[in-house]
């Protein structure tokens, strides 16, 4: 299984810049975001953005250490108080995201933001149900256990395939950047 090491203050900024871009953000449109960029950024340049663990929830993927501090579990985070002060998180009804300033631009490289302001583009334009749909088509959903963790290698697609996944491997040795 493919798996790159979390980086928790990219991870904080990407989705302080996502809910700072989409007011009214709930978790599960936040979830489908960093997907879709994780994914578009893996595939264009054989790394992700945060590398967070995707785990293969009923309504699509979900990144399982974000999601947690969206629920306000804070207990395995390193800085808390930074995720505190990034993100205002509503959970009436349900959890929305809520920046509560603005993203440190300097820890998201241009190309992290260019498939995040995509991946924004790309779900903003679809319901629950379509999002959740669409996800469920993916390889990487579709194979992973339910509720379990899914592979990164399984989203990556194209001629390139096994380029990206051997410069992949040898970027997961190292981390995010």
């Amino acid at each position: 299984m493919l798996r790159f090491q979390f980086d928790e203050k990219k991870g904080v900024e990407a989705l302080t810049y996502v809910a700072s871009k989409w007011p009214g953000l709930t978790a599960f449109f936040a979830a489908k975001v960093l997907f879709f960029a994780e994914k578009q950024h893996l595939n264009r340049y054989s790394r992700p953005i945060v590398g967070d663990t995707f785990i293969a929830m009923p309504n699509g993927p979900v990144p399982s250490t974000l999601y947690d501090f969206i629920k306000g579990r804070l207990d395995q985070a390193g800085d808390p108080d930074a995720i505190m002060a990034a993100l205002l998180i509503e959970r009436d009804p349900y959890p929305r995201v809520a920046a509560q300033r603005a993203p440190d631009l300097d820890a998201l490289s241009p190309s992290d933001l260019e498939c995040l302001d995509e991946a924004i583009a790309f779900c903003r334009g679809r319901g629950f149900g379509a999002l959740s749909g669409l996800t469920h088509q993916e390889r990487a959903w579709l194979e992973a256990p339910a509720n379990g963790p899914m592979d990164y290698e399984h989203m990556i697609e194209g001629d390139d395939r096994e380029v990206i996944v051997a410069e992949a491997r040898e970027f997961a040795s190292y981390g995010v950047l």
